[in-house]
C-alpha cells in the first residue's frame, strides 16, 4: 500500500468520525447504529455497565438510556485524534469532550476512546469501541476532570 492510499483510507475514516459525532449530537440513534457492524460481529468497552456490550441490539439499548439520562443539548469535542488504516481494517484514537447536562447536573468531561473498524461491503464500519478514563488507584475514583493538556502525572 502507497502512502497516498494510506492517507485516502486514513481521511474515509476520519471523516465515518465526524459524521457519528454529527449524529450523536442530534441524539440520533437510528443515524448512530449505521456505523457499527451488525450483530454479534460488534462489541464494546464502555463507561457505563455492562463489563462488555456485545451486539447491535445491547448496543442500542445503552445508548436510548444514554441519551434518556440526558436533558437538553449533547455537544461533543475531538481533541488528538489518530486513524491509522490498511485495506481493511483501521483503527481511531480521540479524546472526546462531552458536555452536556446529566440527571440535572452539568457534565464536562474528557474521555479516551479507540474506535476499531473494518471494512465491510465497501464501508467502514466499526467492530469495537472502548471509551474509558484514567482511575486513581489508591482511592478507585475515576478522574474525570482531567484534560488532554493535563496528564495524570501533574
Amino acid at each position: 500500500m502507497t502512502t497516498t492510499q494510506a492517507s485516502r483510507l486514513e481521511q474515509e475514516v476520519l471523516q465515518r468520525m465526524r459524521d457519528w459525532k454529527t449524529s450523536f449530537a442530534a441524539k440520533d440513534v437510528d443515524a448512530m447504529m449505521s456505523f457499527y457492524a451488525d450483530g454479534d460481529a460488534f462489541s464494546a468497552f464502555d463507561l457505563m455497565p455492562p463489563i462488555e456490550f456485545r451486539g447491535g441490539d445491547m448496543w442500542r439499548a445503552g445508548w436510548v438510556a444514554f441519551f434518556a439520562a440526558f436533558q437538553g443539548p449533547l455537544s461533543l469535542e475531538f481533541s488528538g485524534m489518530e486513524v491509522h488504516a490498511s485495506d481493511e481494517l483501521a483503527v481511531a484514537r480521540v479524546f472526546v469532550r462531552l458536555v452536556g447536562v446529566l440527571n440535572g447536573q452539568d457534565t464536562d468531561m474528557w474521555v479516551r476512546t479507540t474506535n476499531c473498524f473494518r471494512r465491510i461491503d465497501g464501508r467502514w464500519l466499526m467492530f469495537h469501541d472502548h471509551v474509558s478514563v484514567p482511575l486513581d488507584f489508591a482511592t478507585g475514583r475515576s478522574l474525570t476532570h482531567l484534560t488532554p493538556e493535563k496528564p495524570f502525572g501533574e
